[in-house]
């Protein structure tokens, strides 16, 4: 997939895709701790809308970040997660994000509780950031026919250990 792009090639320095950048090397990281050594397939993620991840970013740096690792070549399969908050004054929940757009002024992110128009609210989820799974791969050296009976096999990170 082509990445972020500018006359020299490549986009490289400070820029909103150096965030995606970080995250892409820690879960690299992530799944180099969960494989065990073995080559890596698939690597599956969950963002929540409200991280500001840019997937086409998010996955142009996958690939650089997995070069000369047991990720190299994996596909990286993520899932977007809703936003949801909740007023910490009359416990409404809403998706701060806007439907599509009919007018310009439609286009704002609204964190005031539609109920109350308070400010103070937690989140209820679209902050996640982890490693879901990943799919491992088992060489069978005697046979030399490619993957062996371990081939699939998930493996999900430890708890706390994915990112985010």
């Amino acid at each position: 997939m082509a990445g972020p792009e500018t006359a020299a090639g490549p986009r490289r320095g400070p820029g909103p895709d150096v965030h995606e950048l970080s995250i892409a090397n820690e879960i690299v990281a992530v799944a180099e701790r969960t494989a065990g050594g073995l080559p890596v397939a698939v690597v599956r993620v969950k963002v929540g809308r409200l991280r500001q991840v840019v997937p086409e970013y998010l996955d142009f740096y996958f690939e650089a970040a997995a070069r000369g690792t047991v990720c190299e070549g994996a596909a990286m399969e993520w899932e977007r997660l809703p936003s949801l908050l909740r007023c910490d004054q009359c416990a409404t929940e809403w998706d701060p994000a806007p439907a599509p757009a009919r007018t310009e002024d439609e286009l704002l992110v609204d964190f005031r509780c539609p109920g109350c128009r308070s400010g103070l609210h937690s989140v209820v989820s679209g902050d996640e950031l982890l490693v879901e799974s990943i799919d491992v791969e088992d060489p069978d050296p005697q046979q030399g026919r490619g993957p062996g009976p371990e081939a699939g096999r998930k493996a999900s990170p430890a708890p706390g250990k994915g990112g985010g």
